[in-house]
């Protein structure tokens, strides 16, 4: 009786395993067939009319204005400056004891909640760099075709048919065009060193640059101003007053302290805030990236002179052109 029950039993587990292993084996088989199934209809969507959205709507800003962001459906506007101080531990007692009573009255002056944030990272000239590089090509090859003009120009005045007037003519065209490849020469010569200069201070070879930045808003509320409500373009133009106030107030003080500050864009604001959430994937990426910053506007001149230039030498070809066509005729008569 005791074997029968036994075995009884042993035929009830060995089941009982049996049915869990199909029942383990089904939901397999479900899961799939529904993710199979699930994939299909995603890849017979249509996405023509699917909802695209900027970049700032999916980091919590309403936008992105010139020194400004704007959150919380334009109610919002976070301000910042950006500083750049000065070693403090190497600094003579009067210095240390000066920017001390300084920071005293800059947290007086405070407006508001004030956040601080101090970082560091390395100084990426390589958009400048490579600006700058473009400009000394362009140079050099204005004045590799402006030496070429003049070699023509100089074997032209070589003739020794010319009148004493012409000859005068040619030897202003050929000092003017002199001038000019020495103007270019010297050009070429600052802007190699700038480039030179830049590579010292720029990449992971050089010193880490260090940063503080403070960050500051303002808050449009309807209940201050009871006269009437702001509206649209109002409220920007409230917010951007008020955030300059702040700004300009921040900057005086910390001037006092021996630090040099300077209002951020909203762009830089923007990317200080992905800096500090995303330290290491930020980096591959900069402001200038962002807002493909014209360097080159930094050493290039204007062409007015240029313009004015060409314009003379016109006439005087001009000149040269009627005085031969009157000699061709008296000649002819």
């Amino acid at each position: 009786m005791t074997m029968i029950t036994q075995l009884i039993r042993n035929i009830q587990i060995i089941a009982a395993v049996i049915i869990i292993i199909l029942l383990v084996f089904c939901g397999i088989g479900l899961y799939l067939f529904k993710f199979k199934k699930r994939t299909v209809k995603e890849q017979a969507l249509d996405y023509s009319s699917f909802n695209r959205k900027e970049v700032v709507d999916y980091i919590g800003f309403d936008d992105v204005a010139d020194e400004m962001l704007v959150a919380d459906g334009g109610k919002r506007f976070i301000g910042a400056i950006k500083c750049q101080g000065f070693s403090f531990a190497d600094a003579e007692p009067e210095e240390k004891l000066q920017t001390i009573r300084g920071y005293i009255t800059f947290f007086n002056v405070m407006m508001g909640p004030v956040q601080y944030r101090q970082s560091s990272r390395d100084v990426n000239l390589d958009s400048l760099i490579e600006s700058y590089r473009k400009q000394i090509t362009s140079l050099q090859e204005k004045r590799f075709t402006l030496n070429l003009d003049y070699t023509d120009l100089k074997a032209e005045s070589e003739n020794p048919a010319l009148s004493p007037s012409d000859y005068d003519i040619y030897y202003e065209k050929l000092k003017h065009m002199q001038r000019e490849m020495t103007s270019l020469a010297y050009q070429i010569e600052q802007l190699e060193a700038q480039v030179q200069y830049m590579y010292a201070i720029s990449g992971e070879n050089a010193g880490a640059k260090r940063e503080e930045v403070y960050i500051f808003d303002w808050q449009y509320n309807p209940v201050d101003f009871s006269s009437q409500e702001l509206e649209g373009i109002e409220v920007y133009q409230r917010a951007e007053a008020q955030l300059k106030a702040k700004a300009n107030a921040y900057i005086n003080a910390l001037r006092n302290c021996g630090v040099h500050a300077r209002r951020m864009s909203g762009v830089e604001l923007l990317e200080e805030i992905r800096r500090y959430t995303h330290p290491v994937s930020a980096a591959k990426g900069t402001v200038e990236d962002i807002v493909q910053t014209a360097y080159d506007s930094i050493c290039v001149t204007s062409r007015s002179l240029q313009k004015l230039e060409d314009e003379v030498n016109r006439k005087i070809v001009e000149e040269i052109a009627r005085e031969t066509g009157i000699a061709e005729g008296g000649f002819g008569q």
